[in-house]
């Protein structure tokens, strides 16, 4: 019986870490949702600059003839 009951403890215990992780999880996400405010021309300028990194890091090799694509 105190087998049991020590496994049951340490169950519950498990799932109430688990909640407890999710709960914290959810919160940093809505606090990073309020914090975070991105208007059209942010979104805009935000994806440019992503495109022209994609540009700069691939380079022009992947376009070279024999290289990248097969």
């Amino acid at each position: 019986m105190l087998e049991s009951a020590t496994q049951e403890i340490a169950a519950a215990a498990k799932a109430a870490r688990r909640e407890l992780t999710a709960y914290a999880a959810d919160l940093a996400v809505g606090l990073a949702q309020k914090q975070i405010h991105v208007d059209a021309a942010t979104d805009r300028s935000l994806v440019r600059n992503f495109a022209g990194q994609l540009g700069v890091s691939s380079g022009s090799s992947a376009d070279a003839p024999g290289k990248g694509r097969s």
